[in-house]
């Protein structure tokens, strides 16, 4: 008696242990699109790209000017382990001179005119190809294979 009731459990057990693996291979099989499967189709034109590269040029070109006006005391204040972040953020913006804050602006402006101008090029279906780049993007915190991030000055600048 015993041993029919092991068997029974066993056959069972078994049965299920198949259907599980039976499930999940229907599942994996499905011709639903994988999210940012596609991630490397083209959006830009050639245009755009090479419009996307001299900004980004430009842009670096200004960072580059600014980190060149920096003075030991304003580099020494970034890199104090003393204080926390904020404070160094805050010591190293109350620092900073007229010039070096007219950089700044003259940068952000630079930097929004750009984007003004980048976005009337593209086409209502290059926009929402991008929109949903950007929510795989966001599913994926971010993380994009083979995508070199812009080196930031320290501070937070």
């Amino acid at each position: 008696m015993k041993t029919i009731i092991k068997s029974t459990l066993s056959i069972l057990l078994g049965m299920l242990l198949m259907s599980s693996v039976v499930v999940a291979q229907d599942q994996s099989q499905t011709n639903a699109p994988v999210p940012g499967k596609n991630i490397k189709t083209p959006i830009l034109t050639e245009n755009q790209k090479t419009m996307q590269k001299t900004n980004q040029q430009k842009r670096k070109e200004m960072r580059e000017a600014f980190k060149a006006t920096i003075s030991k005391d304003q580099k020494d204040i970034l890199s104090d382990p003393r204080l926390v972040k904020a404070d160094r953020i805050k010591k190293f913006r109350a620092s900073l001179t007229d010039s070096q804050v007219s950089m700044i602006k003259a940068r952000q402006q630079e930097v929004k005119t750009e984007k003004e101008q980048f976005r009337a090029t593209l086409s209502d279906q290059q926009k929402m190809q991008l929109k949903k780049r950007a929510m795989v993007r966001n599913r994926t915190n971010g993380a994009l294979p083979n995508r070199p991030r812009a080196p930031q000055l320290s501070g937070g600048i």
